[in-house]
């Protein structure tokens, strides 16, 4: 009886390790038609509204807010505006500097970039404009950006994300670890989730219509407002799209510690949205099953580093307590749950610049998933705690960056 109790245990923990294969093969499956690209000879560009919201950003506001302004892109359509938000230092002189504008919001009661960005989008008359970009402080873009979300017009009403890179990429065998995790998602699985017709996550550089935000206002306060917006427009039947030939590049944490902070802030966040919204999208009108599934997998799954050392557990565990063909069963199909994982990391490692010194980083997994798992744990212990913690910035000299857009050679 104990050992059926454990098999029936495992099997449950099989099966939701296998959602995330699931969803891809049901995007192979249900592949659409791209929708076509604007044509920017026939069609004026869209007016674009760059928002950056910074705190204490001075060693980096400078690199961001230029290449904002380097866009290859109408003077005419775009407008960037730093918000300063409760800064000490010179974020705002040097945001002005660049050619920004910039907005300083003092008000220590109410801190942090959801409710910094809310402040400002009150004071701007949206109906100027087709779309909303959020942009990081530590980040910067590609000349092309602007015209690579433009090929997504009109932007008035839907969501969109470009592709997120890594500024020091080729730092260490962690920066890489980030960069390649990054080319799984924006070079194999965005890609996918779009041809299939599903929405897209999003992240920095996030865009919004601008009719979605007159109609609706900013929707998240939370510490983790992008994957809370992913989920209430999701819900909304709004749809989500990738800008693949927008191209953006924020900084990745140079050590563990760097990156403990930022992690724990994501993981009690993303435990937060999941328990509130869970219920909401399964019971939601405007969205079908699938998209349900892609949604509650986006939400609720681990990363892939944490995927695996739950397989590796849960296959030792069927093999040594669970007698005769139910463990070897329940340890294939746990293994098995990997090759979506496995192919899309094959093809991001082929697709790359560095493919073999990026291989080569994965002689490190063993220490990365075991500070995963004590991030996790310590998450869990202080899961109360929604304090905002500023992640720890290095200078801004990094070296060049590898658009994702650009094809191996």
């Amino acid at each position: 009886m104990l050992q059926l109790m454990l098999a029936v245990v495992l099997g449950g923990v099989v099966a939701v390790l296998w959602l995330p294969l699931l969803s891809e093969l049901i995007c192979l499956f249900a592949q659409r038609r791209e929708v076509a690209a604007s044509d920017s000879s026939t069609v004026e560009s869209p007016r674009l509204l760059f928002l950056v919201a910074a705190h204490d950003e001075e060693l980096l506001i400078a690199r961001c807010v230029r290449s904002l302004m380097e866009m290859t892109y109408p003077a005419t359509h775009r407008r960037v505006i730093v918000i300063a938000d409760n800064c000490s230092d010179a974020t705002a002189t040097l945001a002005r500097e660049q050619g920004a504008d910039c907005f300083e919001r003092t008000d220590p009661t109410l801190p942090g970039k959801p409710r910094a960005i809310d402040w400002a989008l009150k004071q701007i008359d949206l109906r100027l404009w087709d779309a909303c970009v959020i942009v990081d402080a530590d980040s910067t873009v590609a000349k092309t950006f602007a015209l690579g979300l433009a090929k997504l017009a009109p932007l008035n009403d839907i969501v969109f994300q470009p592709n997120n890179g890594v500024h020091n990429e080729f730092e260490n065998w962690l920066t890489r670890l980030g960069g390649l995790l990054g080319r799984c998602r924006f070079q194999v699985i965005y890609p996918l989730k779009q041809s299939a017709g599903l929405n897209c996550p999003i992240s920095n550089g996030m865009g919004i219509g601008t009719n979605l935000l007159m109609r609706d206002g900013w929707r998240s306060y939370s510490i983790t407002e992008d994957t809370e917006l992913y989920a209430i427009y999701t819900e909304a039947g709004v749809t989500m799209r990738h800008a693949g030939a927008a191209d953006l590049f924020s900084q990745e944490s140079r050590s563990l510690q760097e990156g403990a902070t930022q992690r724990r802030r994501w993981i009690a966040g993303r435990l937060r949205i999941l328990r509130e919204w869970a219920p909401r999208l399964l019971r939601s009108p405007n969205i079908g099953w699938r998209q349900k599934l892609d949604a509650l997998v986006e939400l609720a799954l681990p990363a892939p580093v944490l995927h695996l050392v739950v397989v590796i557990a849960v296959t030792s565990a069927a093999l040594m307590l669970v007698r005769g063909k139910l463990g070897l069963w329940i340890a294939y199909l746990a293994i098995v749950s990997l090759s979506a994982i496995v192919f899309n990391t094959l093809t991001a490692i082929w697709r790359h610049p560095q493919p073999w010194r990026t291989a080569s980083s994965f002689l490190m997994l063993p220490v990365y998933a075991v500070w995963r798992l004590v991030v996790i744990l310590g998450t869990l212990v202080t899961m109360r705690d929604t304090t905002w913690r500023r992640t720890s910035r290095g200078p801004s000299g990094v070296g060049s960056v590898v658009p994702m857009t650009e094809p191996r050679s």
